[in-house]
């Protein structure tokens, strides 16, 4: 678990202002929005886990505004982007050396289409950075063998608009006869993906899809419904993407978990062990 620190409060603020206008442009209502925020920050303690304060903030704009899903035009843009450049990705899957760990590359990408840290993304610029280089962290290795071992993987989405890189992978799993159960948030909290984004994506043809039970930023078991829990604790195998999923799961020790993700800030790259701009596929500890 990824604890917050003085650095991530102006983060958070700035979030809330981004969210509040783009629900109203009414600077009252905005005003308001802010002070709620400033209010809870400032009651809240700083070093709770940083998914879990910002799930909060969000919650704020959404109650105060009374728009349950602020970066819904957003989310739309960017899944029309996503799907625009899906055809190219999957013909360099098909064309890769080793297209398993080219489609785990691809599914990164879809990481950096994430309002929290700027709500400006270029994809087109950010795919051929990122085909031209190496992951930071590469344990594709380990996570094809067990993968082809266990044979079943629950699959923690992030970003909407992601969503169609991550089919990409999932079809290369699925070629290799593991089965995936691809888990969205149950109603919008930031940009995250909703059963929705996966149904866009085509994920619901080749993956049992299934949702948190909650709208929180990452994973908060005390939320999550029974399914879920029910679902997560009999998995041998987890893949989890994004920043918001590493901050709730990075301590779990009990199970092993694949971190996929672009690091976009310098305390989760100081937690993980890469430089902030790097694509890591990291595995949370060695089995016995």
């Amino acid at each position: 678990m990824v604890k917050g620190r003085l650095e991530c409060i102006p983060c958070f603020i700035r979030q809330a202002l981004e969210a509040a206008n783009m629900c109203t442009d009414n600077e009252e209502l905005a005003e308001k929005v802010l002070r709620e925020v400033l209010s809870y920050v400032l009651h809240e303690k700083w070093d709770k886990n940083t998914a879990e304060i910002g799930t909060n903030i969000h919650r704020i704009v959404k109650q105060v505004t009374n728009n349950m899903d602020p970066y819904k035009p957003l989310k739309t843009k960017y899944n029309q982007r996503a799907s625009d450049l899906c055809p190219k990705l999957k013909h360099i899957v098909e064309i890769s050396n080793n297209p398993l760990l080219t489609a785990a590359k691809i599914a990164t990408l879809g990481n950096a289409i994430d309002f929290g840290p700027k709500t400006e993304i270029d994809i087109d610029k950010e795919a051929k950075n990122l085909l031209d280089r190496s992951l930071a962290i590469n344990d594709i290795a380990q996570l094809k063998k067990s993968a082809l071992k266990i044979k079943n993987i629950i699959y923690l989405a992030d970003n909407a608009g992601e969503t169609f890189f991550d089919r990409i992978l999932i079809d290369e799993l699925v070629k290799r006869k593991i089965n995936v159960t691809y888990v969205v948030k149950t109603a919008p909290i930031l940009n995250d993906a909703t059963l929705q984004d996966a149904e866009l994506s085509g994920i619901t043809s080749v993956a049992k899809v299934m949702t948190t039970g909650t709208d929180c930023i990452g994973i908060f078991f005390k939320e999550c419904s029974k399914e879920f829990l029910k679902e997560f604790e009999r998995s041998q195998l987890v893949i989890s993407k994004g920043q918001g999923n590493y901050e709730s799961l990075s301590d779990i020790k009990n199970k092993e978990i694949y971190f996929l993700l672009k690091v976009k800030c310098p305390i989760i790259a100081e937690n993980i062990g890469a430089r902030v701009g790097s694509i890591v596929l990291k595995k949370s500890f060695d089995r016995k």
